[in-house]
C-alpha cells in the first residue's frame, strides 16, 4: 500500500466520522461504534435505493418499470417547481450522463415509470443514452415530489425553516411522503410494513374494511384452508371432483372483505408485511382495485421492501465479483503480499482502536493520521535495504 493510498483512506475515514459544523475545529462526537454503524447504514441505504439500478443505460427500453430510483431535474424544468405535472422524472442512468452538475430531487423510488429524459417535457434537452422516445409517457403520474415538495405542510426536505426534526413516511399508495406528526394519527410504537395516508383511505373506502393496524389474522384464512383440504385433485371419483371444483369457484366469487367498517378515517399502519394478502379477491373486489387504480396492491412484486432486498442483494453480488475478478488478477507472490499486508493492517488498526471503544473515548482526526504515519513508518523501516560496503 502507497502513501498515497494510505491518505485516501485516512482522508475517507476521517470524513466518515466529522461531524457537519459551521466551525470543523469543532471536536467529533461519535464513538467507533457509532461510526461502524453509520458506516454500515449508509452503504446498505444506498444499495436499497440502487443497487438494483443500470447506471449506464437509459431504462426507457425497459418499458414502464414496476420499481426503479427517480430524479426530477429542476434546471431543465425550473416551472416544475411550481407545477408538478410539468414536472419529469429521470432514471439513475440519465442523472449521470445527461443532467450531471444539475438540480436535481431525489424522489426515492416510483412504481409503473418510464423516463422522461430528453420527450417533451425536456424542450431543450437530447437524451445522450437513448433518443427514440415517444413524445410523452402517458402512463406516468407526477405528485408534488417532482417539485421538491412533500407532505401535507408541501414542504421540502430537509426543510432548513423547520426547527423540529421529524422522520418521513411514504405511503404506498399515492407514493408522497409525509412528516409523522402530520399523518393525523399516533404512529404505532412497535414496527410497521407499511402505511397509507389519511387522504387515501379517504378516497378508497374498502380499507376501512381491513384491520387498522395490518391483519395478523387474515379474515378468509378459515376458508382459505378448507379449500385446500378439499383439494380436487387428490380425489378419484369424478363425480366428487366436478363437486369440489364449484365449490372452490364459488369460494372464490364469494366476497371475503370482512362486514366490519372503521368509523375512524385516518392513516392506516399494516404490521404484517403480507397485510395485502388479506385483501379479498372476488371478481367485485377485483373491479374494484381496477377502477380505483390500485390493482398494484395484489401485486406481489410491489412491496418497496422486496425492491430494496433485491437491490442490497444485486450490490453485494457485485462487490463479491469484482473482489473474487481482482483476486485472480493477482499472481501467488502479488496474492500473498496483499492478504499479508491486509492482515497486517487490519490487525494494527483493530488494536489500536480497542482502546478508544473500551474506554468509549471519541476518535479525533489526528488519532487517525497517527495510526496511519506509524503505518507507513513501520513500512519503510521493512523496505528500506541497508548498504553494505565490500
Amino acid at each position: 500500500m502507497s502513501e498515497e493510498d494510505n491518505t485516501d483512506i485516512t482522508t475517507n475515514v476521517t470524513n466518515e466520522i466529522r461531524e457537519d459544523s459551521l466551525d470543523e475545529s469543532d471536536a467529533v462526537t461519535l464513538t467507533l461504534n457509532e461510526v461502524l454503524e453509520l458506516e454500515d447504514e449508509l452503504i446498505e441505504n444506498t444499495a436499497a435505493v440502487l443497487g438494483a439500478a443500470n447506471d449506464k443505460t437509459c431504462s426507457y427500453i425497459e418499458g414502464y418499470l414496476k420499481r426503479q430510483a427517480l430524479y426530477s431535474c429542476l434546471t431543465c424544468i425550473p416551472e416544475a417547481k411550481n407545477d408538478a405535472e410539468k414536472g419529469a422524472g429521470i432514471c439513475l442512468a440519465c442523472s449521470y450522463h445527461c443532467h450531471d452538475g444539475h438540480d436535481l430531487v431525489e424522489l426515492y423510488t416510483k412504481r409503473n415509470f418510464r423516463c422522461d429524459c430528453g420527450n417533451s417535457k425536456f424542450p431543450n434537452l437530447e437524451c445522450n443514452l437513448y433518443n427514440e422516445k415517444n413524445e410523452v409517457n402517458e402512463l406516468n403520474s407526477y405528485n408534488q415530489n417532482f417539485t421538491g415538495m412533500y407532505c401535507v405542510c408541501h414542504r421540502p426536505y430537509p426543510d432548513p425553516e423547520d426547527p423540529v426534526p421529524d422522520e418521513m413516511i411514504q405511503c404506498i399508495i399515492c407514493e408522497d411522503w409525509y412528516h409523522t406528526r402530520h399523518l393525523g394519527t399516533e404512529v404505532p410504537s412497535n414496527n410497521f410494513a407499511e402505511m397509507i395516508c389519511e387522504s387515501c383511505v379517504t378516497k378508497h373506502e374498502f380499507l376501512l374494511h381491513y384491520d387498522e393496524f395490518g391483519l395478523k389474522q387474515f379474515p378468509h384464512a378459515a376458508e382459505e384452508s378448507k379449500a385446500e383440504e378439499k383439494d380436487p385433485l387428490s380425489l378419484d371419483d369424478e363425480n366428487t371432483e366436478e363437486s369440489t371444483t364449484e365449490e372452490k369457484e364459488e369460494l372464490t366469487s364469494y366476497c371475503k372483505k370482512p362486514v366490519d367498517k372503521s368509523q375512524k378515517v385516518c392513516a392506516k399502519f399494516w404490521v404484517d408485511v403480507n397485510w395485502r394478502k388479506a385483501l379479498c379477491t372476488c371478481d367485485e373486489c377485483l373491479k374494484t382495485y381496477e377502477n380505483e387504480d390500485v390493482a398494484f396492491l395484489l401485486d406481489s412484486e410491489d412491496p418497496v421492501h422486496l425492491y430494496e432486498e433485491k437491490g442490497k442483494a444485486k450490490a453485494k453480488e457485485i462487490v463479491e465479483n469484482h473482489d473474487r475478478t481482482f483476486m485472480n488478477s493477482l499472481n501467488r507472490v502479488q496474492l500473498v503480499d496483499c492478504i499479508a499486508g491486509y492482515n497486517d493492517l487490519k490487525e494494527h488498526l483493530a488494536e489500536y482502536l480497542k482502546k478508544f471503544a473500551e474506554s468509549k473515548k471519541i476518535v479525533r482526526e489526528e488519532d487517525i493520521r497517527e495510526f496511519f504515519d506509524g503505518m507507513n513508518a513501520r513500512k519503510k523501516q521493512r523496505v528500506d535495504v541497508p548498504h553494505f560496503c565490500r
